[in-house]
């Protein structure tokens, strides 16, 4: 795996998905619970700012800031933790996740902050007709009426504090607004993203038509076996993009310094097993942790 620079308060769209594409996520009120509650104590723990979430059958698209520059941990926490508890309520013992990296989108403008908030809120439409359909979870309703989100503790994973357990009872959750969104007025924003969330839905419904197909539906949905998959063929082979960018020239910026990042974490590292003085660049995350080695400050 390529190392990523993790500064901190860079926004991100962060996606994982199941291995094989399984269903393990099917939407049933546990699975719901347990996304929420596992989310919401991990971006509590590492102090991460939530803006979107969406947990689909067999992957999960999550949209945040990272104030203090700590995101890997997040992830490792709420990936991990959410796929111990759901293993546990399948009776499984295997791999959750798909073998892939997880997917980490920096989203560098106001275009590609909005976009994100957009794409993951929609992520059911075409299952279902509304994004607001989506039987599982689904940051919507919190993102445009300001609800917060409630979870409780899964009882069938956690023990509880008069048996010594030390996790919350119940987490909260509230999403807020991207960083670029931070100075306009609550209600705009929200307007926004009302109106671009129904743009998606008129386009896929003008595209049903055309096509003459139909969503698949709850009812279809919450019958489907958490052991199943889809029956296409997985995409293999495509490109995995890391930077999210509506400004042509400052999307070109951002990924010639993260070839630069690349190219110094590289060199840093030859020096550093070749037992010279190595001096890693900003960002650098997993040697500050396995080896006392130097990190730039700009």
């Amino acid at each position: 795996m390529r190392p990523r620079p993790v500064i901190p308060g860079r926004a991100y769209m962060f996606t994982r998905r199941c291995s094989e594409r399984r269903f393990f996520l099917r939407p049933d009120p546990l699975v719901t619970n347990a996304f929420w509650y596992c989310l919401g104590w991990a971006a509590e723990k590492h102090g991460m700012i939530l803006h979107a979430a969406v947990a689909l059958s067999n992957h999960v698209h999550v949209v945040a800031s990272d104030p203090r520059g700590v995101y890997p941990d997040f992830l490792r926490d709420f990936n991990g933790l959410l796929a111990r508890v759901v293993n546990a309520a399948r009776g499984r013992w295997e791999h959750f996740w798909d073998s892939n990296q997880a997917s980490v989108v920096l989203l560098e403008d106001e275009a590609a902050q909005l976009d994100k908030v957009v794409y993951t809120l929609t992520n059911p439409v075409g299952l279902v007709e509304k994004a607001a359909d989506w039987p599982g979870a689904t940051a919507l309703h919190a993102v445009l009426n300001g609800a917060t989100v409630v979870a409780k503790r899964p009882e069938h994973f956690f023990r509880k504090e008069d048996n010594g357990g030390g996790m919350p009872a119940t987490v909260q959750l509230s999403f807020l607004p991207p960083p670029s969104f931070s100075g306009l007025p609550l209600q705009d924003y929200r307007s926004q993203v009302k109106e671009r969330v129904e743009g998606v839905e008129t386009e896929a419904a003008v595209a049903r038509r055309g096509a003459r197909t139909a969503v698949l539906g709850q009812r279809r949905i919450l019958a489907q076996r958490w052991n199943d998959k889809p029956s296409d063929a997985e995409p293999r082979r495509q490109l995995s993009p890391n930077v999210a960018c509506r400004d042509k020239w400052l999307r070109i910026e951002r990924l010639q310094l993260n070839k630069l990042f690349q190219e110094i974490y590289q060199d840093a590292r030859r020096a550093f097993r070749a037992g010279l003085e190595a001096i890693f660049p900003l960002g650098t995350w997993l040697m500050r942790f396995r080896a006392p080695v130097q990190v730039s400050s700009a």
